[in-house]
């Protein structure tokens, strides 16, 4: 070939990619007005599904005119209600932009919660939540495994079989459970025998708990603790086992919270005529119109998501701050019925923290910890107490309450809690220690890596970092392209 063809094609060849170049840029430039014309052109012609997407697509390149959100908004609205519309259109509202869009957004939203509240008028699932959040099952059956039976009557393992029959029974089969002999199940019941002090209006009764396993938005499992000693150190009656039993299982349905009504298996304690006749409580609509209300809830936390869910929590529960009223209405009740209880006083140290109010929250975990008989409890009330702590910079005391939590059970939120407080203490060994021992007994959680990794950036050690996201994507290879992930790219290779 010639010098003077093979220019030619050179020049051709370059031509056509600055073409493309110019073009690439024109596309990137001036996406936003693309799409949106797009997402008008599908609009007219009544083909939403398309309109949305293109909207969206806009959206997401800065586009904010007011027009477009209008019209996006009104898209959604006239599309199918499904629960992604319904987080379309809180994430409108959230945005903080005070245009037509986002108060029709939130008008909208406000119907279609009042819609729910007159279908359920008589429930209570504003008290479910975990921490703020929705918790409950999704899949179906959910297993069941009831240990620690040795030197147990049989007629109280029966009763906790009947309990969870019953469940399945008034959900009309909508819950479901296996039972399994051996091993672990997705709720675990154990019984305990430890003669308590702290009975209720002078009266027996039943001291139980159910504790969730999560981790971040995974739950694992839950797990039932019930006591079969009274305060006299007698066993209780069957149907107060059996009471306990069908309480307890509803929290280990995701119901985190209490009733106000007595009427209410949920409600935190049982009346005096129940215990004194050694009745056997029902199940009433509330209780049961408030669990079908909540499995129609899309979670926050759950371990599968296989339902189909038909609202999101925002309509139900609302924002943070109704949320939150919510939980501190519900421990004042707590307190006011079971003033020697530390339950109320726990729940209502949350809702302070959750306000940023940490000194109060101190204040009544302290209240908490006098009351405290299970190590359950003190568990909680000691790693809450590190947390508030933490949060006003008294690191020391955080570490000390740590510890004292750790006397009482050794979990990876209290490793990880350890962690960042010795990362503020800038004790950066103990906190690579935590960490590297947090990803190696769960090598399948990113946040721990991606904390570890982080320290090691800071110390310009990216060698470690590296050897430290081969290895987690050497145990995840399907989070190859986790964005997540993206900042420590070149690193990988």
């Amino acid at each position: 070939m010639s010098p003077l063809k093979l220019n030619k094609i050179k020049t051709t060849i370059y031509i056509v990619t600055l073409i493309c170049l110019c073009f690439i840029l024109f596309i990137k430039t001036h996406a936003e007005i693309i799409y949106t014309n797009l997402g008008d052109f599908y609009y007219k012609r009544n083909n939403v599904e398309k309109a949305v997407l293109y909207f969206e697509k806009a959206l997401d390149r800065g586009a904010a005119d007011t027009k477009l959100r209008e019209t996006y908004v009104n898209s959604i609205i006239n599309s199918p209600l499904t629960v992604e519309n319904q987080e379309k259109l809180l994430k409108i509202i959230n945005a903080n932009i005070n245009d037509t869009a986002s108060r029709t957004a939130k008008y909208f939203l406000f119907n279609l919660k009042r819609e729910i509240n007159n279908k359920y008028p008589q429930n209570y699932v504003q008290q479910a939540t975990y921490n703020g959040k929705i918790l409950h099952w999704g899949e179906f059956p959910i297993s069941y495994v009831v240990k620690n039976t040795k030197d147990i009557p049989k007629s109280f393992i029966e009763e906790i079989d009947n309990a969870f029959n019953e469940w399945e029974r008034v959900s009309s089969c909508r819950v479901r459970f296996v039972k399994e002999n051996i091993g672990s199940g997705d709720i675990e019941v154990e019984f305990i025998k430890e003669q308590t002090d702290n009975p209720v209006y002078g009266s027996k009764y039943v001291s139980a708990y159910t504790t969730p396993d999560v981790g971040q938005t995974k739950l694992n499992k839950m797990s039932i603790k019930i006591n079969i000693l009274d305060p006299e150190g007698k066993m209780f009656t069957q149907n107060q086992i059996y009471n306990t039993a069908l309480h307890e299982i509803f929290h280990a349905l995701g119901m985190m919270g209490h009733s106000y009504e007595p009427e209410d298996v949920m409600f935190m304690t049982k009346k005096h005529a129940v215990i004194i006749n050694d009745e056997r409580v029902k199940i009433s609509d509330a209780d049961k119109k408030t669990l079908e209300l909540l499995y129609k809830i899309k979670p926050d936390i759950t371990n599968e998501n296989k339902i189909k869910y038909e609202y999101i929590p925002y309509l139900i529960i609302g924002n943070d701050a109704e949320i939150n009223n919510f939980k501190k209405l519900e421990a004042n009740n707590y307190i006011h019925n079971a003033p020697n209880l530390p339950g109320g006083y726990i729940d209502l140290a949350e809702s302070f923290a959750a306000e940023g109010k940490y000194i109060e929250a101190i204040h009544n975990l302290e209240k908490a910890l006098r009351l405290a008989g299970d190590k359950e409890t003190k568990y909680i009330i000691f790693y809450n107490m590190a947390v508030s702590y933490y949060k006003i910079d008294f690191y020391d005391i955080a570490i000390d309450n740590v510890e004292k939590a750790f006397q009482y059970k050794d979990t990876e939120e209290l490793h990880q809690l350890k962690a960042e407080i010795n990362i503020k203490k800038n004790n950066i060994k103990d906190a690579i220690d935590e960490y590297t021992y947090l990803t190696e007994k769960n090598p399948h959680n990113i946040d721990y890596t991606i904390a570890l990794a982080n320290i090691f950036v800071k110390q310009h050690n990216y060698l470690k970092v590296r050897n430290i996201v081969k290895t987690y994507l050497k145990n995840n290879p399907k989070d190859k392209n986790n964005v997540r992930l993206k900042p420590y790219g070149i690193l990988r290779f």
